[in-house]
């Protein structure tokens, strides 16, 4: 593996941060590894631990518990807030009015998440982040070190409060009412089974659970927006060489600080969920191990890009990154039609480790057909159609 010497500017043209798109594509990658447990079954209501019999199934399980729950959706928020800053930054440049253009962003934004998550699938999260991103407008003039006061707090307060109300009221308090083996069979036979009225009474059903989930991580998901408009306020990615000695250092503490955490939870996973100190284990992953190793992992490819060997690897991955909101919905759209119904009929049919494989196929071809699209055209279909409705012109 031979270093660049001297080591690279950072990869910006007309404006645009390719390291950026790198690390969304990976992120893009983790998402989707992510969510094919809820594409594939119903974990919303059923423990897939349980479900599936086999040694390789559950290790499958727990392997995308520790690598990916949580710490995905870290990187995607921390872009996002990052992005927030470079946008508004950019607008203010050009002459135009940053509020009222990134309000018009956001409106086209849960206009594309409305259609995704009604019509294609219910664990959209488009909705949530348009409606949770105005509130960084609040934000926009906080100094950085405000922004990571902020966000600190939105990440301890709330263990706090959970373990106090542990103490307080004790194993009631843990107790879970969201988990039945009657809504799981339900769910399974209209996904599987369903026709089009029944699959879309079972994702609005399972909308709803899901926007619950979400408003129950919120205070994660807005820590990681305010940390990325941190590193948007500091300029860490328009220079990251200038940054580096920080970036190792935020390597080395996520790291740290993540992955004991991450594996500390996975024990009580496998286990089973009959303990306290279990869940007291999944609120620290969530809101301690899931954002700290999403950092970790954002550090790490920022490294690994000063290497002319990574550099060619991650490629593909920078194409996926810039067309991101294209291929996350086409995720949405393949996997429901392997899944449901009206397609494969697979739901709740193969187990885990058959879909760590369907997983890296879909991948795979993503990473193809988006370096072929973006050697063609600027921008990727729902790119264009955002950046042009937000713009009110064809871009």
């Amino acid at each position: 593996m031979q270093l660049v010497a001297p080591v690279p500017a950072p990869m910006v043209q007309a404006g645009r941060i390719h390291e950026l798109d790198a690390i969304r594509g990976v992120a893009l990658a983790g998402i989707l590894l992510v969510n094919m447990g809820l594409f594939s079954f119903p974990a919303l209501y059923l423990d897939p631990l349980e479900y599936w019999p086999g040694t390789w199934n559950k290790i499958s399980v727990l392997f995308v518990n520790l690598v990916g729950e949580g710490k995905f959706i870290s990187m995607f928020s921390f872009l996002f807030g990052l992005g927030f800053t470079i946008f508004l930054q950019s607008a203010e440049k050009k002459g135009h009015s940053p509020v009222k253009l990134f309000l018009r962003r956001l409106l086209v934004l849960l206009g594309i998440g409305m259609i995704h998550a009604n019509f294609i699938w219910f664990g959209d999260v488009l909705c949530f982040y348009s409606t949770l991103g105005a509130l960084l407008l609040f934000f926009r003039h906080c100094k950085p070190e405000t922004l990571v006061k902020w966000a600190m707090g939105l990440l301890l307060i709330p263990v706090l409060l959970y373990m106090l109300g542990g103490m307080i009221v004790g194993s009631a308090w843990f107790a879970d009412g969201g988990a039945t083996t009657t809504a799981g069979t339900a769910a399974i036979d209209a996904y599987r089974n369903g026709t089009w009225q029944q699959l879309y009474a079972q994702n609005a059903n399972d909308l709803i659970v899901t926007r619950i989930g979400y408003l129950i991580e919120a205070p994660v998901i807005f820590a990681m927006f305010l940390l990325g408009a941190y590193a948007g306020k500091r300029r860490i990615f328009h220079d990251p060489e200038q940054h580096i000695v920080f970036i190792r250092r935020v390597q080395l503490g996520s790291a740290m600080i993540g992955w004991p955490i991450a594996l500390l939870s996975l024990l009580y996973i496998s286990a089973g969920h009959s303990t306290a100190v279990y869940s007291y284990a999944q609120v620290f992953s969530s809101y301690i191990a899931g954002p700290a190793i999403g950092i970790f992992y954002i550090a790490t490819i920022i490294r690994l890009l000063r290497c002319t060997t990574w550099q060619r690897i991650l490629l593909p991955f920078q194409a996926a990154g810039r067309m991101a909101a294209t291929n996350y919905l086409l995720q949405s759209v393949i996997c429901v039609s392997v899944y449901y119904s009206f397609g494969g009929g697979l739901y709740a049919g193969i187990g885990p480790l058959a879909i760590l494989w369907i997983w890296a196929t879909i991948f795979v071809v993503q990473l193809a057909v988006s370096s072929w699209w973006m050697s063609h055209f600027r921008f990727g279909p729902v790119e264009w159609l955002w950046r042009s409705l937000t713009y009110g012109k064809m871009i």
